[in-house]
Formats: structure tokens, C-alpha cells, sequence
């Protein structure tokens, strides 16, 4: 029986054994329960009643205790977490380590006493391992101060702006070290050296594209302009990746597709990665999956709202037809933001609609097609109530007001402003660059108050100091002028007027003496009044005394002298017909030459001069020094009448300059001058004052009985210039001449204390004896690079070095140029 129930009696036994233990082990958990339960502690709230500060100066004591948040009379508990936490809060501002608080029970409270080790100070830093010429670009963008506490943020963002810098420069895989060595104790101060590994520097080997089927991977590349694939022909371009020529190049991607009707184009994918190139080279590769879409055409074009103009006129000149392939930049720059301000919007807002508003609707049509359709809200006409302008702490109101275009009373016209803004750019005494025009509208009364911004932080005067050397005939060249650009002859007769220069009132004078060698001296003083008597009329005079001698000239005691002293008035006028971009100006000049030796044009003697020169302008350019946009034209006459004892002889001349910008700030220029020199009468013809080309303005000056005129490449004097021959190999000069002009530059530095213009030129020209032998296409060519500095106290500085295509033939004064040789050319106060 026993045995039968033997397994019953043993699991009843083994289930109460369990039991027990169970009860065993709560019991123990409830115990263990009441032991660690923090409601069961005793806590005390007690006030702070003073807190002390060890590790730092008295001056740092008050930030330590309020970013502690243990300050006097707050009440803490104890056990509680306001110690951890001011622990804490000392250790993010990451200024010290081993902070310690321990509290001590007082009279009326508890005594706080914080306890820490300030990290160390900057003493200096130390660059390794990169160029002296990147070490000062780094040291520029690294925010380290002596003094400033080296944190462990401090050292990581100063990693980052040194792998930032190789980065934007092309190298991969830079690596940066950071170690510091304690060099004043007692100070606590530390200095950093920062071991750098540039990595390599990459190129960017392959660009591939996925998915392109309307262009090819070639053309694609082409639109990406700012990432260029490494080819052996790409000398000048830059092919190394930088994370912000890619994300220009994706933009440029897109917009290049949007621009060919591929409004729906997106990048579904792109991937930046180093791979093996070639013989265990590594090289960047580029890869783009492109979704084109359709290729979009426009169907229909509709206007709704427009009284002012018809809808063929807005059609016109938002410029696309049925049928167009939709251009999105295009359309952009036609409905908001032309350079020739022919827009739609610019078409409401010179006639005076500024709060026009212009609303498309592009509605996709079928699989490719578009129906664009306008609602105009034409609004009314806005008058100009007030024109004002500030930042002009020189030039006087006067100068200012008449230079603008918008006039109270006048209806509102863009145009108006933006020409305003490119006459006050021009007159040379504000930066353009600062100009900033601003519009405020008063929605209810339709009046707009017109405000500009001057910048009139740029030099107006400067002074003009060079020197050169001319050959061993013409000698060193030495050339001072001082030119005050916004002078003020008003204020010069009055005590305070001087502060040092009488200015303001945009009179130009200008004071100049030249020396070359021991043979050739000038002296000139010009002055010139733009408005005469507050009207648009100019009046200037001149005077200018030259003197060469040939004899200390050349070394020898020849006794021969050429004297020239000239004067001269002129008067000007701004036209309004055609438009008000054209000018006139008459001068009316005596000169008195006096030949000496038988080398003088007229043998021995005096010969006097009398000419009027009239001179017609359109001249609608952006810029003096280097035009971006805008175009001159000139036709000059010059009458020497054939009086009693007086040289005579007619002149015509005439050239065309354009300047457009064609990509960005890139600027491309050109320019054909020609003139004519005839005589009333054929009996007393001479080589007086003929063409001759070749030299610089410096060079030309002592060549006062010639008619010089400037081009790259030839260095002018008596054997660098070009001139037709007589049949004794004389240098005769020519009675026509022309000359062409190519200029593709680049504004590369334009700030207030400098302004730098690189640029490609090409030039041609020659001079021929008259028209019988004038061939416009016969000319000397030169090919070459240059640039043009302003500097304030200078001027301009203009620097060429051509290349010769063609050279002139031997004359009596010398060999001739050659063919196929180099000319630096050095000029200053004007450009070629």
C-alpha cells in the first residue's frame, strides 16, 4: 500500500517544501524593500547659507556659483539632487574637470564648497605638416585666441575648420592630430600643434550618367560647368571635387534640362567615390541616374487683364510662339528680370504701374505640351512724390540731385532708377557696387518715395607716380599727376573750403609733369566744369608746355630744341535727341610750335595752329574704369583753317565700343576706330600731326608733333611705331589709320582699396599714306594678356604683354620690329 501511494506522498511533499521557500524569499524582498526605499530615508531641507569656490580667481568665483545654481539663500535638500546636478552643470561648460561639492552643516544652514581644476589656456598654436601659404589661410578661418580655454569642443572644431579647408581645395582623406604641451605652469597655459596629413589630393577621373537619352554623356558634362572631368588638355580648369562645385553642378544640371523643356527632369541618384584609376592611381568618380521626362513644347499663349498693352505686345515680349521648345530661364528673364529691361514686368513698371502684378499659369496639356496663360493686374499709375539720397559725406547734394533720372512729380519708372544708379556709378565718385536703390509705395494716395543708399567710400583723387624706361634713345621715363576728380573751385576761395582739398562739386583738375631722360620735359593743367552755372553745359580749360631737346636727348651738342605751348577752351552739352545718352562738345585750341635745326617738320621757325574740334558722343556704358555692359560712339571733326601763317588741315575720326557681359562677371569688349587726315590746300601738305600708332600715353607725350595713338604690343618712340615709309625710308606717319580691339576680361579683385581687371586681348591695326592705299584688312596683329589696376592714391595702372603676329618694315630710325616676339607695355591715368 505504501509503495502504491509512494509517488502521491512524494510530490505532496516536494509542492509544501516549495511553498516554504517562497514565503522565505518574499519575506526577504519585503525587508529589502523598506531598506533601499527612498520615501523611507530622512531628508532635510536646509538654506544655503555660504558657498566657497577653490581652483579659480575671485573674478571667475560669481560665473562658477550661478552656473552651479548653489547660490546663497536657495533652500537645498539632503540627501537630494541639487549637488549632483550643479556637478553636472559645471562640467558642460566644458571650462573645468575634477569638480567636486560637499556641503557642511553651519549656523543656520549649510556651508557649499565647490571644489574644481581649471582646464588650461591657449598659450599659442602650432600648424604642421601643409604649406606656409595654406598655413596662413588656415590661421584666417581658425577661431583660436590666446587665453581661450582648450576644451575638447575647441579642439574638435578646430579639426573640423582644417579638414574643412583641404577639403574645399580637393584632398581626401585628410587627417588631423592635436597635442599639447604645457609651456607655462604657472600660468596654466598650454600650446597646441596640429599635426596634419592633407591626405591626396584627387582628381575627378570619371563622370558618369543613367538614364540620359535626349543629350549625351558629353553635353551633360558640359552643363555641369563648376566639376569638370580630368583631361590632358584642361590646364587652366579646375578638376578636383568640393562639396560645393557638386551641389552648383547638380543645380546647373537641372536647370540646363529645364532650359531644353525637361520641366519634370530630377536626379534620382547620385553618388560621390574614389575608385582605382590606373596604375594603382585613384581617382573621384561622379555618378548621376537622371529621370528626363517629356520634352516640353508651348501650344497656346492667352492674356487676361491687360489694357495698357494688347496681347501681340506681351506676347512679343515674353518671346515664345506656338510650337517653342518651353525654355524656363527664358521665360523668367522675359517675365521679370531682362538686362535690357524689355521684361514684361519692366514694361508696366516704366510707365509708372508699380503695383502691377503679373500671374502665369502653366498648364500641362497631353503628354508634351503647354498652355501658359496670364492674369494681369494692372493696378494704377504711381507718381514720384520724394527723391532722397544719403551717404554722400563729400560730394555735395547738388551733384548728386542732377546726376538722377527720377524726379518728383514724374511718373514712377524703373528704367528711371536704374539708370540713375548707372550715372551715379559712372561719375567715379560712389562705388557702384554699393549704389542700393530703394522703393517705398504708398498703396493709398499711389505716390512712391524713391531712396538711394551711396557708398562713397572709394578715393575719388589720386596721384600718379611711374617710371619706366624707354631704350637707350628715349631714356628712363619719369611721370607725376595729381588728378581731383570732385574738386570744388568754389570752396577754394573760402578759409574752411580746405579740408585738405577743396571738393564736392564734381570739377575735375588735374596738374602733370613728365621728364624722360635729360631730353624732354612737360608740363599740362587741365580743369573742368561739368554743369556751368547749375545747367548741363560743361566748360574746361588746358595748358601744356613741351620742350624736347634733341641734343641732351641723344648725348651730343646739337643745339636743337622743339617747344610746344598749347591752351584751350572747350564747351559741352547733354542732348536729349535721339536720347539722352548723346553729347556734344566743341573745343577750340592755339598751339605755338617752335622748330629748331633742320630737323623740324617746318625747318627753322615758329608755326602757329588755330583748330576746332567738334566732337559728337553716345555713350551709355556702366562703368569708367571696366564697363560691363553699354556701348560708345564717336564722330570727331577737326578743322585747322588755312589762315595767314598758320597750319592747316581737316581731321575725321570715328569709333564704336561695345561691351556685354557674357557669363557671370565675365566681360567681352570690342571696339573699330578709323580716321582721315586731309588738306584745303594740297600746296602745304606735311607730315605735321599725322597717324601714328603704337606705345602708351607716357611714350606719346614727347612726340607732341605727331597725332599718337595707343595700341598693345608696339612700344611706340621713334622705331616701335607704325607708319608708312616714303621712298627714302622716312617715317612719314599716315593720313588714315585704323584699329580693331578684342578684350575678353574679368573683374577678379573689387574692393574699396584696390580693383583688378585680367583680361585677353587681340588688337590690329596700321596707318596708310591715303586712301588709295587704306586697306581695312591689312593690318599688324598682336595677340596677348594684360591687367588693369585701380588703385585710390594711384589711379589706373594698365599692364600688357603682347605677343607680335606681324612686324614693321626697316626705316631710317631703325630696324624695325620683328615678327614673333613678346612686348611689355607699362601705362598709367588711361587704358588702351
Amino acid at each position: 500500500m505504501i509503495l502504491k501511494y509512494r509517488n502521491w506522498i512524494l510530490l505532496i511533499a516536494i509542492a509544501g517544501l516549495s511553498g516554504m521557500m517562497a514565503d522565505m524569499v518574499e519575506a526577504q524582498d519585503r525587508e529589502q524593500v523598506e531598506i533601499t526605499d527612498p520615501t523611507s530615508l530622512t531628508r532635510s531641507q536646509v538654506e544655503i547659507v555660504e558657498v566657497e569656490v577653490v581652483g579659480v580667481s575671485d573674478a571667475r568665483r560669481n560665473f562658477l556659483i550661478s552656473t552651479s545654481g548653489l547660490n546663497v539663500g536657495r533652500t537645498i535638500s539632503i540627501p537630494g539632487e541639487e549637488i549632483p546636478e550643479g556637478i553636472r552643470r559645471i562640467h558642460r561648460t566644458g571650462l573645468y574637470e575634477n569638480v567636486e561639492i560637499d556641503t557642511e552643516s553651519v549656523s543656520g544652514g549649510v556651508r557649499v564648497r565647490i571644489v574644481v581644476e581649471s582646464k588650461p589656456a591657449l598659450d599659442g598654436y602650432v600648424i604642421e605638416g601643409t604649406r606656409r601659404s595654406d598655413r596662413r589661410d588656415i590661421e584666417e578661418q581658425l577661431n583660436l585666441i590666446e587665453g581661450l580655454a582648450v576644451t575638447s569642443s575647441v579642439e574638435a572644431q578646430a579639426v573640423n575648420t582644417i579638414k574643412r579647408f583641404f577639403s574645399e581645395k580637393g584632398y581626401w582623406f585628410t587627417e588631423v592630430e592635436v597635442s599639447s604641451e604645457l609651456t607655462d605652469e604657472a600660468r596654466n597655459r598650454v600650446t597646441l600643434t596640429f599635426h596634419v596629413d592633407t591626405g591626396e589630393r584627387l582628381k575627378v577621373r570619371r563622370i558618369q550618367f543613367q538614364g540620359n537619352e535626349e543629350f549625351s554623356d558629353r553635353r551633360l558634362r558640359r552643363a555641369l560647368e563648376t566639376i569638370k572631368q580630368d583631361r590632358w588638355w584642361r590646364i587652366f580648369k579646375r578638376h578636383v571635387y568640393t562639396d560645393e562645385g557638386f551641389r552648383e553642378a547638380e543645380d546647373n544640371l537641372l536647370a540646363f534640362y529645364r532650359e531644353n523643356g525637361f520641366r519634370d527632369a530630377r536626379l534620382l541618384q547620385d553618388s560621390v567615390y574614389v575608385y582605382d584609376w590606373r596604375d594603382n592611381k585613384e581617382g573621384v568618380s561622379i555618378d548621376f541616374v537622371i529621370e528626363e521626362g517629356p520634352q516640353y513644347k508651348v501650344r497656346n499663349i492667352t492674356w487676361d487683364g491687360n489694357t495698357v498693352y494688347t496681347d501681340e505686345q506681351l506676347s512679343l515680349a515674353l518671346g515664345f510662339e506656338s510650337g517653342d521648345i518651353f525654355n524656363r530661364k527664358r521665360f523668367d528673364e522675359n517675365l521679370n528680370q531682362r538686362r535690357d529691361e524689355n521684361d514684361i514686368n519692366s514694361l508696366y513698371q516704366n510707365v509708372g504701374y508699380l503695383a502691377s502684378r503679373i500671374i502665369p499659369t502653366i498648364t500641362e496639356v497631353g503628354e508634351d505640351s503647354l498652355d501658359i496663360h496670364f492674369d494681369i493686374i494692372e493696378d494704377e499709375v504711381f507718381t514720384v512724390r520724394e527723391v532722397t539720397f544719403y551717404g554722400n559725406d563729400k560730394t555735395h547734394d547738388d551733384v548728386v540731385r542732377r546726376t538722377l533720372k527720377t524726379v518728383p512729380g514724374n511718373t514712377y519708372s524703373r528704367s528711371a532708377i536704374m539708370r540713375s544708379v548707372r550715372e551715379l556709378g559712372a561719375i567715379g565718385y560712389f562705388n557702384p557696387e554699393g549704389i542700393q536703390p530703394d522703393v517705398a509705395p504708398d498703396l493709398e494716395s499711389k505716390m512712391v518715395d524713391v531712396i538711394y543708399n551711396l557708398d562713397e567710400s572709394q578715393s575719388t583723387d589720386n596721384f600718379e607716380l611711374s617710371g619706366g624706361f624707354g631704350g637707350r634713345q628715349i631714356g628712363i621715363i619719369m611721370s607725376a599727376r595729381v588728378n581731383f576728380n570732385n574738386f570744388s573751385i568754389q570752396r577754394a576761395f573760402r578759409r574752411d573750403g580746405w579740408t585738405p582739398i577743396p571738393s564736392g562739386d564734381g570739377q575735375k583738375l588735374s596738374l602733370g609733369v613728365q621728364v624722360t631722360g635729360r631730353g624732354y620735359q612737360s608740363y599740362s593743367f587741365t580743369f573742368n566744369e561739368p554743369w556751368l552755372r547749375g545747367r548741363p553745359t560743361s566748360f574746361g580749360v588746358n595748358m601744356s608746355y613741351d620742350i624736347l631737346n634733341y641734343g641732351r636727348l641723344q648725348g651730343t651738342e646739337l643745339d636743337q630744341k622743339n617747344e610746344l605751348f598749347s591752351a584751350g577752351i572747350s564747351i559741352g552739352r547733354q542732348l536729349r535727341w535721339p536720347d539722352d545718352y548723346f553729347s556734344q562738345n566743341t573745343t577750340i585750341q592755339y598751339q605755338l610750335y617752335n622748330i629748331a635745326g633742320t630737323q623740324g617738320v617746318f625747318g627753322d621757325g615758329q608755326t602757329d595752329i588755330l583748330s576746332i574740334r567738334h566732337q559728337i558722343e553716345r555713350n551709355s556704358i556702366d562703368h569708367p574704369i571696366s564697363p560691363r555692359t553699354g556701348s560708345r560712339f564717336q564722330i570727331i571733326g577737326e578743322v585747322a583753317p588755312p589762315l595767314p601763317n598758320f597750319a592747316q588741315y581737316y581731321k575725321l575720326r570715328t569709333g564704336y565700343h561695345h561691351h556685354n557681359s557674357i557669363v557671370g562677371n565675365l566681360v567681352l569688349s570690342g571696339s573699330a576706330d578709323y580716321g582721315y587726315m586731309g588738306y584745303f590746300d594740297s600746296g602745304t601738305r606735311s607730315t605735321f600731326q599725322r597717324f601714328y600708332l603704337g606705345g602708351t600715353e607716357i611714350q606719346q607725350r614727347q612726340s607732341f608733333i605727331n597725332d599718337n595713338i595707343d595700341m598693345r604690343g608696339f612700344p611706340g618712340g621713334t622705331t616701335g611705331v607704325i607708319s608708312p615709309l616714303d621712298e627714302d625710308l622716312n617715317l612719314i606717319g599716315g593720313r588714315a589709320f585704323t584699329k580693331y580691339t578684342m578684350e575678353l576680361r574679368y573683374p577678379a579683385v573689387t574692393t574699396d582699396q584696390v580693383q583688378l581687371f585680367p583680361y585677353l586681348f587681340m588688337d590690329a591695326g596700321n596707318t596708310y599714306s591715303d586712301l588709295q592705299t587704306f586697306d581695312p584688312f591689312d593690318v599688324k596683329r598682336v595677340l596677348g594678356v594684360g591687367a588693369r589696376i585701380y588703385l585710390p592714391i594711384l589711379g589706373l595702372i594698365d599692364l600688357s604683354y603682347g605677343y607680335r603676329l606681324d612686324g614693321t618694315p626697316a626705316s631710317l630710325r631703325g630696324p624695325g620690329l620683328e615678327a614673333g616676339r613678346w612686348e611689355f607695355l607699362f601705362n598709367m591715368g588711361a587704358q588702351f
